[in-house]
């Protein structure tokens, strides 16, 4: 009978498609500083390319604020633990009920293999950032949420900027791992 619960009970999730895109209104973004000094220099220059585009902008929160996307700025070691942190990285991104997590710090693709993994987590769109080339970051992510609030979505937004066919050269992107677990998401 449980079964029958689950399927009627009108907790199961949307469908989510380029048709009919996760629709967010008035978009709150919070940065989460994990990384101490170097992690406040990155903070600064990301909120200053993007922080306006939000309806409200969090930072220096006691604990991770909820939001709707939520810039984490933190060292992975190679086992996937956050220097300095007792929680996972998955489980500080349920807790800040945000449906958009990015990385914002390079990180090495081996710890981000082992602290990315969903299990039993909330989708999310997760970005892992491998190496923010400079200035490429924040003025990839300006473009990405500007797009996402005239209405793209961030996966159309960024097979756009990032074209993702073979051979295809991104100097002006920064190097990362996109996750699109829920996929199109658009701010309104």
């Amino acid at each position: 009978m449980s079964w029958l619960k689950k399927l009627f009970s009108g907790n199961s999730p949307v469908r989510v498609s380029s048709r009919r895109p996760l629709v967010i209104d008035s978009p709150r973004i919070a940065f989460l500083n994990l990384a101490g000094v170097n992690g406040e220099r990155l903070v600064k220059a990301d909120k200053g390319a993007f922080g306006g585009l939000f309806a409200l902008v969090e930072t220096n929160a006691p604990d991770v604020p909820d939001c709707d996307v939520l810039m984490m700025y933190c060292n992975l070691r190679p086992d996937g633990a956050i220097d300095g942190e007792s929680r996972a990285l998955r489980d500080l991104i349920d807790s800040s009920s945000a449906k958009i997590a990015i990385v914002a710090s390079n990180n090495g693709g081996d710890s981000y293999m082992t602290a990315g993994k969903r299990y039993e987590h909330d989708p999310v769109n997760l970005v892992m950032t491998l190496d923010r080339r400079g200035d490429a970051f924040a003025q990839f992510f300006a473009k990405i949420f500007s797009r996402m609030l005239s209405g793209e979505s961030m996966l159309s937004a960024w097979v756009e900027l990032a074209p993702q066919h073979s051979g295809t050269k991104h100097d002006d992107c920064p190097e990362t791992i996109f996750a699109a677990e829920v996929s199109h998401i658009v701010f309104h």
